[in-house]
């Protein structure tokens, strides 16, 4: 009943946000003063019921109202049905001959609204009815791995939460990771007879399966799993060029104030330091070259840090892991924050704009980390590096070296725009509001 509930209230929210956006795409319209006057009244558009049915019908289809995505595979869901809505809109007025009655700017600037404001409201939303109780979705979870289990349990947007005692769950979660075959076929055989769910996490995690075309062999009961590279695409690749290109002439004009602040501070603080830090990284095909970061350090930091381990060991077994210092003595006060708050990486912008790296991609690994990469090294090297990648997002707060490695082939296996767009968005987040990467 709860979920009846909750699904016809996400269902009024969206309509909700439907009638906001083609209210403020009707408003914005009218700004426009070269323009002529509207035909329609902004109560006929209101009551252009197509404008609400084909996206709901839409989003329908897409399980949007039946299973629990997380908020980025939801949202990019919604884009999706917004977009052939877009289409199917305009199609449809073409074959009524209303076109000409219906201004274009109001429904195509109505469809942006509800692209920014559907996935807000539905993140709002699923949290208030989680918080009161009408989103929570009993569950439980075979296989012991504590990252994802916390992401589970503790994503309101999800809905998840553990049985209380006497409680059956109505969704069970199986990892295969930590079960053989014959053990899995008995859990799913037998949970799949009582409960209204069961969740298979494969074993093979290396790929996206959202990503692939999955279809089946009648005659032998097989299911064949396409997996695509898609940055082995050359209209891919160009696509992310062109976007790495355009995004970094945006930026830099409206960021060369700020470097230059910047600039003036690490002056500020040691006059006889330089702005800027150059090393020799790994690029694309093997391509050594300068990775540009603002200077973060003393000038004598080598002398200050034989001194420092010396007298703290056990840093260095911290180092081995994470590569990084925990308390490194070498960091300038300014620098502390540079770091802290990811703006010592501004410089890279320039190799962005000169086509060294991309802004996001895989670490720009250190030379003397080439052996240790290892077998990776050769997918490592496939693409440019980039000033922000997935393990900066992944949610965890220490990454070590080898984790990120894997973070970064698993980004190369799967790469596809729309993850380079959450990527950013949640690089921008934890900037703004965490402590930023080292």
């Amino acid at each position: 009943m709860k979920s009846f509930i909750s699904k016809i209230i996400f269902i009024l929210f969206d309509s909700a946000m439907m009638a906001l956006s083609i209210f403020l795409a009707y408003k914005l319209r009218g700004t426009f003063e070269t323009l002529s006057l509207q035909n329609i009244a902004l109560k006929e558009y209101l009551q252009f019921y197509p404008m609400y049915i084909i996206p709901i019908s839409l989003f329908t289809y897409e399980g949007i109202y039946t299973y629990r995505y997380d908020f980025w595979h939801e949202s990019r869901l919604i884009l999706k049905g917004i977009i052939f809505s877009v289409i199917l809109i305009f199609a449809y007025l073409a074959m009524t001959k209303l076109i000409t009655d219906y201004s274009r700017l109001v429904i195509g600037f109505a469809f942006f609204f509800m692209a920014l404001l559907i996935p807000l409201s539905k993140n709002i939303s699923k949290k208030l009815l989680y918080h009161f109780g009408l989103w929570q979705k009993r569950a439980k979870i075979y296989g012991e791995d504590s990252f994802l289990t916390d992401e589970i349990y503790g994503n309101p947007y999800l809905g998840y939460v553990r049985p209380k005692a006497g409680e059956e769950p109505s969704t069970v979660f199986v990892n295969s990771n930590d079960n053989n075959i014959v053990t899995l076929k008995s859990i799913i055989s037998n949970e799949i007879k009582t409960r209204q769910e069961v969740i298979f996490i494969p074993l093979m995690d290396d790929y996206d399966l959202t990503h692939s075309h999955i279809y089946n062999l009648s005659n032998t009961r097989t299911n064949l799993i396409v997996f695509q590279n898609r940055l082995k695409s050359k209209y891919r690749v160009m696509v992310k060029n062109i976007s790495d290109l355009a995004l970094s002439l945006i930026l830099l004009p409206l960021l060369i104030p700020l470097m230059l602040f910047i600039a003036y501070q690490i002056k500020r603080e040691n006059p006889n330091e330089k702005i800027l830090f150059k090393q020799k990284r790994l690029g694309k095909n093997g391509k050594i070259f300068s990775c540009y970061k603002f200077q973060t350090m003393y000038d004598n930091s080598d002398t200050m840090l034989q001194e420092y381990l010396s007298l703290h060991p056990e840093e260095n077994a911290y180092y081995d892991t994470y590569h990084k210092y925990k308390n490194d003595p070498r960091i300038t006060h300014v620098g502390q924050f540079l770091r802290r708050s990811s703006l010592d990486e501004l410089p890279q912008l320039f190799n962005v704009f000169r086509g060294d790296m991309s802004f996001i991609g895989p670490r720009p690994y250190m030379l003397r980390e080439e052996q240790k990469i290892g077998d990776n090294l050769d997918i490592i090297l496939t693409v440019k590096p980039g000033i922000t990648g997935l393990w900066q997002v992944s949610g965890r707060s220490d990454v070590d070296f080898y984790s990120r490695v894997e973070l970064d082939v698993w980004y190369i296996r799967n790469w596809n725009l729309w993850m380079d767009l959450v990527i950013l968005v949640k690089t921008v987040k934890t900037v703004l509001f965490k402590d930023g990467a080292s």
